[in-house]
């Protein structure tokens, strides 16, 4: 016997898949940033280790607006 999921289940869960998705390159950013700041920082400029950390914040600010935007879907959702 196979349960299928309602309405609300598949597009949460269509929600899910998507929030994923867009969380991958900003996520990927902040890492590869961090790892470079951490293994290199001494060897670069200080213009460069402030690009660095000026692509780490926004990439941060990318993911903390995706969540928001995610949670406010969420609790309009609800109203709804």
């Amino acid at each position: 016997m196979t349960v299928s999921a309602g309405p609300g289940e598949q597009e949460a869960s269509e929600r899910l898949v998507t929030l994923v998705h867009d969380l991958r390159t900003p996520l990927a950013i902040v890492l590869g940033f961090a790892e470079l700041l951490e293994k290199r920082g001494e060897e670069l400029t200080p213009t460069q280790r402030q690009e660095y950390i000026e692509r780490l914040a926004a990439a941060a600010a990318e993911i903390r607006d995706l969540l928001d935007a995610e949670r406010a879907g969420r609790v309009s959702g609800r109203a709804g």
